[in-house]
């Protein structure tokens, strides 16, 4: 294939990988944007449910709040509290956890055999001073209703809730005479026969201890449900911001370079090469007379042999303007020109080296594959600095030597020292003749590189990305009016590509 054939194989694949990499730039803005939509929607509700959960502490702040109103002397009220607090507090926590509150009072008389009703269950409340007084107020509830917990159950206090599981297991209590302990593992039994079930499933544990639903307590219980359901929300806030960066990392992550994507476009690279290569070849034997259906087992192993060579440089030039492109941050045009060249100087050194071309020859014709590098470097150097058309010219044909001698560093190395020299001072000689304008503007080119080590380690440097907008700042030093600066990226390849 001809060095001109691969240049342009080497843009369209540049062309792919921008059109790639602006589709996944698509792709993230919108899904950050969907990201922080989510995470806003979720942080209003979130707020909209610790209102309407505070709604529910209120809620029993008015019941309490004229006890002249409730059931019982001043000793007993307790017991009509301890269910308000029970239905409103366990329906405010639901809502902050996004479940629909099931709790409710709806329905249920105030002399009915049930206090309210969780989640379609049946339940009644038995709030008494004392562990054993609570259990016999429970089986006396059973033996006055029978066949009641075929759909309910009982609520005591929590605190006694787990002091009688302490008795059931056997547990060492010092705190309760025996007498007690001795009387409510009776009861236990008793509810457990009369019922037919584990005590565990007749009886559990209310939200409230015994103390916490007694008029002078009650407040400061309610003040600390509210401080748990702000605690909870600031948990919930947090847990959504988590997942927002998470997310939001996650979704940067998508214009990520990866070897998969690389392999990608190097396998596209190689189709495209190959194909291009096999076609010319096939071209050339169908020019000379023969036709595709005389071809012979040779013709097609030449044929073959030229594809695969072909999609090898394809492959290889592919991944090279993938890695440019995508984990240094150049531009598509200018890192196609770069791989370009290089790959075309590195075929002019092999042929040097085996003595197939003289150093003239090399140096020659890499200036003249160093056409479209110089005129990409000018163009990423100083951006839309408007070049007076006198020494358009002479700019062109210096920096084209320059990126010929830059790029034959590189793929000498140290080797070739007399050859570097050589092409070093056929540089300065070009320079020399420059007049002012078009020396300056070569000065600003060569110093803008300078600072980015040269083209090569601009191409290669992991912080290159970064350093490319300088040229940004190098343009405002040199007075160029702000609107024809170029300001990112995309920018700069609308520039190059037009």
């Amino acid at each position: 294939m001809s060095k001109n054939a691969q240049v342009y194989i080497d843009q369209l694949i540049a062309a792919l990988v921008k059109n790639g990499y602006d589709v996944k730039q698509n792709l993230k803005v919108e899904k950050i944007a969907e990201v922080l939509q989510i995470a806003n929607e979720k942080i209003q509700y979130a707020q909209f449910a610790l209102s309407k959960s505070l709604e529910h502490i209120e809620n029993v702040r008015d019941f309490i709040s004229s006890p002249e109103k409730i059931l019982g002397s001043p000793q007993t009220k307790h017991g009509e509290i301890a269910e308000r607090i029970e239905v409103e507090i366990r329906n405010g926590r639901d809502i902050l956890k996004n479940i629909i509150p099931t709790a409710t009072f709806d329905g249920v008389g105030r002399t009915a055999p049930e206090d309210y009703i969780i989640d379609g269950t049946q339940v009644q409340s038995k709030f008494i001073n004392g562990a054993n007084k609570s259990l016999d107020h429970v089986l006396k509830h059973l033996q006055n209703y029978h066949g009641f917990t075929e759909n309910g159950y009982y609520h005591i206090p929590k605190d006694q809730y787990e002091v009688i599981l302490r008795i059931i297991n056997g547990d060492n209590i010092n705190d309760i005479n025996i007498r007690t302990i001795n009387k409510c593992r009776e009861i236990v039994k008793q509810i457990e026969n009369e019922t037919g079930k584990s005590f565990l499933d007749v009886v559990k544990p209310g939200i409230s201890t015994y103390k916490e639903v007694q008029l002078g307590n009650v407040d400061k219980t309610l003040g600390g449900y509210e401080k748990e359901f702000n605690e909870t929300h600031r948990g919930t806030v947090k847990k959504i911001s988590e997942e927002k960066q998470q997310k939001t990392i996650e979704a940067e992550q998508i214009t990520n370079p990866s070897w998969g994507e690389a392999l990608k476009y190097s396998a596209v690279s190689a189709v495209i090469s190959g194909s291009v290569s096999a076609g010319i070849k096939i071209y050339s034997k169908v020019h000379s007379g023969r036709r595709i259906s005389d071809f012979t087992l040779q013709d097609w192993k030449d044929v073959g042999y030229d594809f695969a060579k072909g999609s090898a440089k394809g492959g290889i030039s592919g991944l090279g303007i993938y890695g440019m492109t995508r984990v240094v941050g150049l531009s598509a045009p200018f890192a196609s020109s770069i791989v370009s060249t290089t790959m075309g100087i590195t075929s002019l050194a092999y042929d040097y080296k085996n003595g197939k071309i003289s150093k003239s020859d090399f140096s020659e014709s890499a200036c003249s594959l160093s056409v479209e590098a110089g005129i990409s470097a000018i163009g990423a150097a100083i951006g839309q600095t408007v070049i007076p058309i006198p020494v358009l010219g002479a700019i062109v044909g210096t920096a084209t030597a320059k990126a010929s001698l830059e790029i034959s560093k590189t793929v000498f190395g140290n080797k070739e020292e007399e050859l570097i020299r050589q092409m070093q001072t056929e540089y300065d000689e070009i320079v020399k003749t420059l007049n002012s304008d078009a020396l300056k503007i070569i000065k600003e080119m060569d110093n803008y590189f300078a600072r980015l080590d040269g083209y090569i380690n601009a191409a290669l440097s992991k912080n290159s990305a970064t350093r490319f907008y300088s040229s940004i700042e190098l343009c405002r030093e040199l007075n160029v009016p702000e609107s024809d600066c170029i300001n990112s990226i995309k920018e700069l390849d609308d520039f190059m590509l037009n």
